[in-house]
């Protein structure tokens, strides 16, 4: 029984090593995105700097800066909105890995149980083979009692019958003496 509950311990760990993996993913694309956005910043910083120049020179707008700042907007946004998805699993994974927990630990107490329980019914078993043993022997005994008592049966019976006949014979000769003698 122990077995079973190792077993589920184990598939239960390693549930939860694959969604620490996952979240290790997660947050390893989380970082390496914060990378590539400050690669941005730094390009669309520059990217500034040569439109300001080029625009004091040339007299060109900042439509082109405003769109790679509404770009960098959106990306940081998708980040936000990323770190926050990492988070709630981090949360979930961290209230079912209590859950996981909470069982194993009832799973123990359940299987100690047990065991505690077959140690009991082994106890019992071993209790009543011993009965049956000398049930076994009394039983014996018994036979031999009763066949001895047969025998005496038969010989009582034998000597019955020869009293009777004895008795009989008996009875015939006083009845021939009683002749004889009248």
């Amino acid at each position: 029984m122990h077995f079973i509950c190792s077993f589920f311990a184990e598939r239960k760990d390693a549930e939860l090593e694959r969604k620490d993996a996952e979240l290790a993913e997660q947050a390893a694309l989380s970082k390496q995105r914060d990378a590539m956005l400050e690669k941005h910043v730094l390009k669309l910083e520059e990217k500034t700097d040569e439109v300001e120049k080029d625009s004091e020179e040339m007299g060109y707008g900042f439509a082109e800066l405003k769109k790679l700042a509404a770009e960098l907007e959106k990306h940081s946004e998708e980040m936000g909105t990323r770190d926050l998805k990492l988070e709630r699993l981090a949360a979930k994974l961290e209230h079912q890995t209590k859950e996981l927990e909470k069982q194993h630990s009832q799973f123990q107490r359940h299987f100690q149980n047990m065991y505690l329980s077959a140690g009991k019914q082994k106890k019992m078993v071993t209790k009543l083979e011993e009965h049956c043993e000398w049930m076994v022997r009394r039983n014996v005994k018994l036979e031999a009692a009763a066949v001895k008592v047969g025998q005496q049966a038969k010989e009582s019976e034998e000597q019955k019958s020869e009293l009777k006949e004895r008795h009989e014979e008996m009875e015939q000769t006083e009845a021939v003496v009683v002749e004889t003698e009248e």
